[in-house]
């Protein structure tokens, strides 16, 4: 069987950017109540199967899923129930009538944990749904652990066709005090190839998935090269009654790899989440940091709830990557998805 190969253990010094470090806000930040927020545009009450469930059934779990429309950073924004969030571009005007979400297909994805060099009968398969949502039609992938991403409706649309195994990872991720890999958290990471859209899907251990366009050609199972280590990220993110920065204000590791086998940048956070970006721009040698950029407050009813009168809110920021231009939306939870540039 095939290993993966694992990233950041030689890099002692790579360097962990802090955002407005000590107890200062980041420049231009905010009262989070002052922001205008979000415009909830809909939800949706999604019937998830647990992995190696073939059959939909009474006891089959549900998860929320609510959609907003993000003004600020002309972003839709899902988030589920568990504080797991997903974004898009907004299309511009107004979105489509139909408000429901069609189940297109689903998926089984094991996903070794870190140090696991076989798939076997003990491997930790995860059950995933492909829906398309049709008011902003985009496909909606919904992780049985909650996780959430959307991606673009392709041209070759097919539901009858499985994932195919692209290639492996095992990045290390430095929690917000930790300069050097050496006692990083290491996460298993299984890149799968949607043989009905055509895209990939990333899979960690933890069950937090992403999506990202497929190259060409897949790897040479042989020569699998190790993601490339780009640089460090510590943000922090209030939570959603948390109205000021404060030297209390929750601190994310993020940490940011150029995937070769698939020209994607990974962004990964401490807690397992991970998002994609396209590896296209040349980064500016000063270029250093993150801008924060906005916050936001976002309710997720459970599953069978009509009111939001119980529906758990939580806080996410706003961070524009200065090395990119990419945005970085990341809840409290330590969800994160990027918008690229």
């Amino acid at each position: 069987m095939r290993t993966r190969i694992a990233a950041g253990i030689a890099v002692l010094t790579a360097v962990m950017v802090v955002l407005a470090g000590g107890s200062s806000s980041p420049a231009g930040a905010q009262d989070k109540s002052k922001i205008v927020p979000p415009a909830h545009l809909y939800g949706h009450d999604l019937r998830v199967r647990t992995g190696g469930d073939p059959n939909f059934g009474p006891t089959t779990p549900r998860i929320g899923v609510e959609f907003f429309r993000d003004e600020s950073t002309r972003a839709i924004v899902a988030i589920s129930d568990s504080g797991s969030i997903a974004v898009t571009k907004a299309p511009i005007g107004a979105l489509g009538m139909d408000k429901t979400c069609k189940w297109l297909t689903a998926h089984d994805l094991s996903c070794r944990k870190a140090g696991e060099a076989e798939f076997t009968q003990k491997t930790k398969k995860f059950g995933v749904e492909l829906f398309q949502d049709r008011a902003s039609n985009t496909l909606l992938y919904v992780s049985e652990t909650g996780s959430v991403v959307l991606a673009p409706v392709p041209g070759g649309l097919v539901t009858d066709k499985g994932p195919k195994w692209h290639h492996a990872l095992e990045p290390k991720v430095r929690a917000p005090e930790q300069e050097k890999f050496d006692a990083a958290k290491k996460f298993g990471v299984e890149i799968f190839k949607d043989e009905n859209t055509g895209g990939l899907i990333y899979v960690t251990e933890v069950g937090a998935i992403a999506p990202a366009a497929a190259p060409g050609a897949a790897p040479d199972p042989k020569k699998i090269l190790p993601p490339k280590t780009m640089y460090g990220l510590v943000l922090r993110v209030r939570g959603a009654d948390e109205t000021e920065f404060t030297a209390k204000t929750k601190q994310i590791g993020v940490e940011v790899f150029e995937d070769p086998n698939s020209n994607v940048l990974l962004y990964i956070t401490e807690a397992g989440f991970v998002a994609t970006a396209p590896n296209t721009a040349k980064i500016p040698a000063d270029a250093k940091g993150v801008t924060w950029k906005g916050a936001m407050a976002l309710r997720a009813r459970k599953a069978g709830e009509k009111d939001f009168d119980k529906a758990r809110k939580f806080g996410i920021e706003v961070f524009e990557d200065n090395r990119t231009g990419n945005l970085i939306f990341i809840s409290e939870t330590g969800s994160i998805a990027v918008l690229p540039k």
